[in-house]
């Protein structure tokens, strides 16, 4: 039997209402009368976001939506929405980014196309109010590939994926935060990738993103680490010092920037202690110069 849909768009989502509904709003009018389901999970809101999702249901019935009934974090939610996915492909959608005009035509384009496994696709980033766009690499090896991935230059990505594929890569439950990085890196090296250098949506930093959260970060950034490196073989474990040396690195920018300078301290010695280049690295001199100018004053 054919399959309905072609693909599915899956959204987590927890309170911000606001912004899931500008979400929506720029993936509604461009899925209807095409082969395309919309699934969104909410993971415990107080704000009103299953009952909302609820009401478009019964205007919109290519959209499914699920409730759990208390916050299990966005790993747990995105889990549920691999087994909710009903498309020969799928596509993780925050519910604060934003598709641009035509994207599901174009993304269904490369469905048909049958080129990929995995189509990885670009999007501006909204700082403030300029959107910023930058091509993505190609033509790597796949160590360079994510020694890439690292240095974030894949980080507006957006990934379109064979849900046969998508759906034997679980996401781990116990990460509030970066709970995507291992399955990302796992789309890229162990499947037969595309890079599409056009930009098909727009990816919103939102203030009430956990990340900036500094006691959420600081716990699960290390973790996500961890989790990645589990996930490779050893041909790429020869990139996990750096990994662990640059996301120390930026702990301690973040822990400077919060004015937690024990914690920036201590996260910059970490990254020392895993790579001992950063000695000569401008950034982490930079900031170990302003730890001892606070010490000193």
């Amino acid at each position: 039997m054919r399959n309905k849909y072609k693909l599915s768009i899956l959204i987590p989502t927890y309170n911000r209402l606001s912004l899931l509904k500008e979400t929506l709003g720029s993936i509604i009018p461009q899925a209807q009368e095409k082969p395309v389901h919309i699934a969104i999970v909410d993971d415990g809101s107080t704000e009103g976001n299953y009952e909302y999702v609820l009401e478009l249901r019964k205007r919109y019935p290519f959209i499914e939506v699920v409730k759990h009934e208390k916050n299990l974090g966005v790993g747990s939610a995105r889990n549920t929405l691999l087994q909710m996915a009903k498309g020969d492909y799928l596509l993780f959608l925050d519910s604060d980014d934003l598709l641009l005009d035509r994207a599901l035509n174009e993304m269904l384009n490369l469905i048909d196309s049958k080129t990929a496994e995995v189509y990885v696709l670009n999007s501006y980033r909204q700082k403030e109010e300029k959107l910023k766009f930058k091509s993505f690499p190609e033509g790597l090896t796949k160590v360079e590939l994510l020694k890439c991935f690292l240095d974030r230059a894949f980080s507006e990505a957006l990934y379109l994926i064979k849900t046969e594929i998508a759906k034997k890569i679980s996401f781990n439950p116990n990460l509030k935060v970066r709970e995507d990085l291992g399955p990302k890196v796992c789309y890229l090296l162990f499947n037969k990738i595309k890079i599409i250098n056009k930009p098909l949506a727009i990816i919103r930093d939102s203030p009430q993103r956990l990340r900036r959260t500094p006691n959420y970060y600081f716990e699960h950034a290390i973790a996500s680490v961890e989790d990645l490196f589990s996930r490779l073989p050893s041909e790429y474990q020869i990139l996990k010092p750096y990994a662990f040396g640059n996301t120390y690195l930026e702990l301690a920018k973040m822990a400077y920037k919060g004015r937690l300078f024990f914690e920036a301290e201590k996260f910059l010695e970490e990254a020392k202690n895993f790579l001992p280049e950063l000695n000569k690295n401008f950034n982490f001199l930079k900031l170990k110069a302003k730890l001892i100018f606070k010490k000193i004053f």
